[in-house]
């Protein structure tokens, strides 16, 4: 399937961190949780695609703990520097015999940025990656918290090339 074909399919909205999403799942049968931040569902759920003309999902943190799960398409690069100051790259996709993830577990704090990985078979047809990501407890527009590359690089200065390329300024 092509990329259009997939949006069209899953009835995939452009995202403001870039790429393509749509909400798949939100726990409004359970008792809401008390976080710090107010009552949230137990856990959300969306499909998020990267494609070659939308690659760059732009380093951000989330105050809950979500988990990446490959479906389709191209491998995803997934960037992460943890509080710690610990940088981890991790690459979610369907080479598992080559050090591919299916899945991807990133703990709430934890500033992430992911792009699209094409290789050398990327074709028309093959110009995305799918992914789904569960979040718990539930993802709400107010938990987003982006982060400019002027404050990356003064908390993390030792990772200074990746985040020039994939922060916002």
């Amino acid at each position: 399937m092509t990329k259009d074909e997939v949006i069209a399919l899953l009835n995939l909205e452009g995202h403001f961190e870039g790429g393509y999403f749509r909400q798949t799942f939100k726990a409004t049968h359970r008792e809401p949780v008390i976080t710090e931040r107010g009552k949230r569902t137990s856990m959300t759920a969306i499909y998020y695609m990267l494609s070659t003309d939308n690659s760059i999902d732009h380093f951000h943190t989330k105050h809950s703990d979500g988990i990446e799960f490959y479906h389709m398409g191209l491998p995803i690069t997934y960037h992460m520097i943890h509080p710690d100051g610990r940088y981890e790259k991790v690459v979610v996709g369907p080479d598992i015999k080559n050090g591919q993830q299916l899945q991807l577990a990133v703990a709430g704090g934890t500033y992430k940025a992911a792009e699209l990985t094409p290789d050398e078979s990327s074709t028309a047809e093959h110009d995305f990656g799918l992914v789904s990501e569960a979040v718990a407890p539930g993802w709400e527009p107010e938990d987003m918290i982006e982060v400019s590359a002027a404050e990356l690089l003064e908390k993390f200065p030792q990772h200074k090339n990746i985040i020039q390329r994939l922060a916002r300024s």
